[in-house]
């Protein structure tokens, strides 16, 4: 028969305790804290025949015409293939290749085939240092078969100026993208 025990008492602390919300609230004010700040996170979505280039703020996105140096930047592609050498390519995966400053950035993923044949997007985090003024981007595309497509502004590469670090966000007037 099984015995039925207790667990040992806790020793009797006679000071008050505080709620855990008041104890993390202090935690987050401390010098750790402040060495770490959050970065902004912008976002630039790429498109057939467009390019979208949001802040992302509680609740939505907010559309900007640039971002700052030292923030995080998402970059998703949604075009389809449009090469006219490869009409009806079926894309494999889609890479982001890209410099700041003129230094090469590690490549990015932004789209590969899942386990049933389909290709999965998402968006590829770029940090962008805090004394970057300009990224230099461009996309390579792996079609099935082995074939490579690139999407680099005809040869030029897409750019990308940057705001100094800690300038106010230049949003565009009267835009906005709520989540619904």
């Amino acid at each position: 028969m099984a015995r039925k025990t207790t667990p040992p008492a806790a020793p009797k602390n006679d000071a008050p305790t505080r709620p855990a919300a008041k104890r993390a609230a202090k935690s987050a004010g401390s010098p750790a804290a402040a060495l770490a700040p959050a970065r902004d996170v912008y976002a630039l979505h790429v498109g057939s025949g467009f390019s979208l280039l949001t802040r992302l703020v509680p609740g939505g996105a907010v559309t900007v015409d640039r971002v700052p140096a030292g923030a995080l930047l998402e970059v998703s592609y949604w075009k389809a293939p449009s090469h006219p050498a490869q009409p009806a390519a079926r894309l494999s995966s889609i890479l982001l290749h890209g410099r700041v400053d003129g230094v090469a950035l590690p490549t990015v993923t932004l789209a590969r085939l899942d386990a049933e044949g389909r290709l999965v997007r998402t968006a590829g985090r770029v940090e962008l240092p805090e004394s970057a003024r300009l990224l230099e981007y461009w996309f390579e595309l792996d079609a099935e078969g082995g074939e490579k497509l690139w999407d680099s502004n005809w040869g030029h590469n897409h750019w990308l100026e940057l705001t100094p670090a800690g300038a106010p966000p230049a949003e565009a007037p009267g835009t906005s993208l709520e989540k619904h």
